[in-house]
């Protein structure tokens, strides 16, 4: 997304809200601003092991002095925490693995609140899992032990470099202390707490907001908003609620108090009025053509909602992104499913797959998730259904549960798949994949693997000879390589698997020339050959005679 090329116009007049309606004290960033050069890079280590925090300190002091680089160390993650929590830090080198609190846990929590540092892990030769992790969580580099001096220099160098597109900490603007603070607000307005915090409380008095005041609410889905950081999305979101309310005249006559920040996934948009004349729709129509041009999902209320049922306006707008969530088309035979049919068609799956047959299991999925997308059911019941789904296949088959636990914080992590898929064609995607990896992992480890996976080919063979099978098909049914799968195939069964497709067909069409009165070309069709010649030399090269002759010899 280009900020430059897709920013409003800016504005010639200040907004009639700038000074009554948005007061500093709950307003987040109005402005980009940049670092001044008199202040230090502020650098935080956290490590439990106290001689590589001496270390790295005195790596570091070697070549920067105290007014180019100020070190704060941490010997474990929670000192961390409240460290982050008072000090405004540009970037953190942190242990991934500490007791208690480690390095995963410190990344989620600078990522949940959003701080404006950068973030570098130290891991072993055996981390790599976390190190995958880390960098989802927004790390942006990682060190491996024994950190290399020339690389750790480097790796400073180019973080102060960085950091010159930070906010400044200066007491002219906005600080870190005040953005937690405009966020605890946002989130106390529609938490399910009933203890407010003074912010809120004092929010409320100031603009005089009781339970009967009308409310409409925004959410905006920023998960896979593109974005370095926290701030530069706020800030690009708020120029587009700056330019929405400077060019709609209309607003003014609701005479309306206007907050927004962050809650969990979702950037929210809340607007209070005594005025609730016109419909959200109407009033919001602008800011939502914005969003569209910017390729934003979102979901608004539909209606006004009292400040007292502020609850309800939240789960209308989280329920409003279900129109985004269910993706996929179904065939007019899913529209007689129900939550009954769903749950056998998953069990189902869960005995395939338990079997390790992935033909089977995605060919029952695709029902489930056709079904799912006819039922519609929340997408907390989803998540449920998907999740049972799994626990039912580690039931049926102890195997999966080594498998499922080394598979986490890889790119098959089936849980994780289930719980973050925006979607259901990403989660029918993630879960395939995983599924299919998850197999072929268990096959390849068996004991007896080779005579398990000619047992397998074989069945695939007498389910799918109908079809135009090929020697690739069957062999990534079984996770072999074609060449591997060819020699493999003629060891064990003493023939090619050409010639045993070719047999096993001949076979079957023996069974319908004597037990049907099908045509010759139906045969061939049946059993897989849709070139009616080709079905006649096979056949008579293995029995001798003509289809047809075969026919009249057995009648």
């Amino acid at each position: 997304m280009d900020l430059q090329s897709t920013a409003p116009p800016a504005r010639e007049h200040p907004s009639p809200y700038a000074y009554q309606r948005h007061p500093p004290h709950f307003h987040l960033i109005q402005r980009r601003i940049s670092m001044e050069q008199s202040t230090p890079f502020k650098l935080l280590l956290v490590d439990d092991d106290i001689q590589i925090l001496l270390g790295l300190e005195k790596i570091i002091s070697n070549h920067f002095s105290k007014d180019e680089i100020l070190i704060f160390s941490c010997k474990n993650g929670l000192m961390a925490t409240q460290l982050l929590a008072s000090e405004p830090i540009h970037a953190v080198i942190t242990d991934i693995k500490m007791p208690l609190y480690s390095g995963i846990d410190l990344l989620k929590f600078i990522n949940e609140r959003d701080l404006p540092c950068s973030s570098i892990v130290l891991s072993g030769y055996d981390d790599f899992n976390l190190v995958k992790n880390a960098m989802r969580l927004g790390a942006s580099d990682y060190l491996l032990k024994p950190v290399d001096e020339g690389l750790l220099i480097n790796t400073l160098h180019e973080l102060k470099k960085a950091s010159s597109q930070l906010p400044s900490f200066s007491k002219q603007t906005y600080s870190l202390t005040s953005i937690l603070k405009m966020q605890q607000i946002v989130e106390n307005l529609v938490s399910a707490s009933s203890i407010q915090s003074p912010d809120a409380v004092h929010f409320e008095q100031e603009h005089n907001i009781s339970g009967k005041t009308s409310c409409l609410m925004c959410y905006v889905d920023i998960k896979r908003a593109l974005y370095s950081n926290y701030l530069t999305m706020f800030q690009f979101l708020t120029d587009r609620v700056e330019y929405f309310l400077s060019n709609s005249p209309e607003i003014a006559l609701l005479k309306p108090t206007i907050v927004y920040g962050r809650l969990d996934t979702y950037w929210i948009f809340l607007l209070f009025s005594e005025e609730a004349s016109l419909k959200p729709q109407e009033i919001l129509k602008p800011f939502l053509e914005l969003l569209r041009k910017d390729h934003f999902k979102y979901s608004f209320t539909s209606d006004w909602y009292s400040y007292d049922h502020i609850h309800q306006a939240d789960d209308h707008c989280r329920k409003g992104f279900e129109k985004y969530y269910f993706d996929l088309p179904y065939a007019a035979s899913e529209t007689s499913a129900s939550p009954e049919t769903l749950s056998a068609c998953l069990d189902t799956a869960a005995d395939a797959a338990s079997s390790y047959d992935y033909a089977a299991t995605i060919k029952d999925l695709e029902h489930c998730f056709a079904m799912l997308s006819f039922l519609r059911p929340s997408i907390s019941e989803v998540k449920k259904q998907m999740n049972h789904f799994v626990y039912s296949i580690l039931n049926r088959n102890s195997a999966f549960i080594p498998a499922i636990s080394t598979s986490k914080f890889t790119d098959y992590d089936i849980f994780e798949h289930i719980e973050n898929s925006e979607s259901l064609s990403v989660l029918q995607k993630h879960l395939y994949s995983s599924i299919n990896y998850l197999i072929g992992e268990l096959v390849q480890s068996m004991e007896n693997k080779d005579d398990y996976v000619i047992q397998k080919a074989k069945e695939y063979i007498h389910n799918n000879y109908q079809d135009n099978l090929t020697l690739n098909d069957v062999a990534s049914h079984v996770f072999l390589s074609e060449n591997y799968f060819s020699t493999l195939f003629s060891q064990k069964t003493g023939t090619t698997f050409r010639n045993y497709l070719r047999s096993f067909r001949i076979e079957k069409a023996k069974e319908l020339l004597t037990t049907t009165n099908l045509r010759i070309y139906e045969v061939a069709q049946r059993t897989g050959y849709n070139e009616h010649s080709h079905f006649v030399r096979a056949f008579k090269a293995l029995t001798g005679q003509s289809p047809g002759d075969y026919r009249q010899s057995k009648n």
